[in-house]
C-alpha cells in the first residue's frame, strides 16, 4: 500500500517549492529554475513511487518501471536542455542520479547467499535450472563455477525475478536445496538491491591468485574471474560447462568488497517469498 503520509509531505513539498519559484528573480539563472520546477518534481515522485513497487502485481509492476524508464528520460533531457551550455546545478545532477538509482534498485533487487563456512565448492547447476525451469521461473539466477572454491563472506547465489520482484518461496527453496549439496555452509539468504559479482584476481608475479574481489554487476568491469555463472537469464537455462579437474585446489583468499557497502546491502537475513 502506498505511504499515504510521505506522499503528503512530499506533496507540500512540492507545492511549496512550486510557490518559492514565483519570487525568482527575471533573469536567466531565475527563468532556469522556473523552467526547472516540473521535471524536479516529477524526478522525485518518480524515485519515491519506484520504491513502493514491490505491492504492484506482475503487470502494474512492468507497466510503472517502463513508465518510470521513460519519465526519467524525458525529464532528465528537459534539465539538461534548461542549462544548455552551462553545466548542471550539483543538486540537480544528484537528482537525476537518485532517480536512476530508484530505478535500477527496483528492477535490479533479489536474495543473495553468502558463505558461512571456510569454503564452499558447487556441483554442477543443471538440476537445479531444470527445477526452476519447471516452476515457470522467468528471473535471473547466478551460482558458483562448478568444482572452484568461494571463501567465507562471499556471495554464492543470488535470484531475482524478472522485473526485480522478489522470488517465491518454492524459487528460493530449490536453490537452497542446491547449495545444500555444496561442499561447504551457505548463509541464510538476505534480500539485496542489485546482483554482485565476484571478480578472482591474479599477480602472477606472486604466482597465482591473490584475492576475490566483490563488485556490483552494473559497476565497471575489472580484472579477474568472474566466479558466479549466469544459470538462468531472463527465464532461459544457459549452458554450464562441468567442474575441471583440481579446479578446487586453491589455498584461502581474502574476500574484498567494492565498494564496501552500498544502497543495497543487506542489513539482516530476510525472507525470501
Amino acid at each position: 500500500m502506498p505511504d499515504t503520509q510521505t506522499w503528503s509531505a512530499l506533496l507540500g513539498k512540492w507545492t511549496e517549492f512550486a510557490q518559492a519559484s514565483l519570487a525568482l528573480p527575471e533573469t536567466a539563472e531565475g527563468q532556469r529554475w522556473k523552467d526547472a520546477v516540473t521535471p524536479i518534481i516529477t524526478l522525485q515522485a518518480c524515485a519515491q513511487a519506484l520504491a513502493e513497487v514491490d505491492g504492484l502485481d506482475a503487470d502494474e509492476r512492468a507497466y510503472g518501471l517502463d513508465k518510470a524508464e521513460i519519465l526519467i528520460r524525458q525529464n532528465a533531457r528537459s534539465l539538461h536542455t534548461i542549462w544548455q551550455g552551462e553545466p548542471l546545478p550539483a543538486e540537480v545532477s544528484e537528482l537525476i542520479d537518485d532517480a536512476r538509482r530508484a530505478r535500477s534498485a527496483a528492477s535490479g533487487k533479489g536474495v543473495e547467499w553468502r558463505v558461512a563456512s571456510e569454503r564452499l565448492v558447487a556441483p554442477h547447476p543443471g538440476d537445479a535450472a531444470g527445477v526452476l525451469a519447471s516452476l515457470a521461473f522467468a528471473g535471473d539466477l547466478l551460482l558458483p563455477t562448478p568444482g572452484v572454491p568461494l571463501f567465507e563472506g562471499s556471495p554464492c547465489a543470488f535470484l531475482r525475478g524478472r522485473l526485480g520482484e522478489l522470488p517465491t518461496d518454492e524459487q528460493a527453496g530449490v536453490v537452497e536445496a542446491f547449495l545444500g549439496s555444496c561442499d561447504g555452509e551457505p548463509g541464510e539468504p538476505a534480500v539485496i538491491g542489485a546482483a554482485r559479482q565476484v571478480y578472482r584476481q591474479f599477480d602472477f608475479a606472486r604466482g597465482g591468485p591473490v584475492r576475490d574481489l566483490v563488485r556490483l554487476m552494473d559497476r565497471d568491469l575489472p580484472p579477474g574471474q568472474p566466479l558466479l555463472m549466469p544459470v538462468i537469464e531472463g527465464g532461459e537455462a544457459l549452458p554450464v560447462a562441468l567442474p575441471i579437474r583440481g579446479a578446487d585446489k586453491v589455498d584461502r583468499l581474502p574476500v574484498e568488497f567494492d565498494p564496501p557497502v552500498f544502497d543495497g546491502e543487506p542489513e539482516a537475513a530476510g525472507d525470501a517469498g
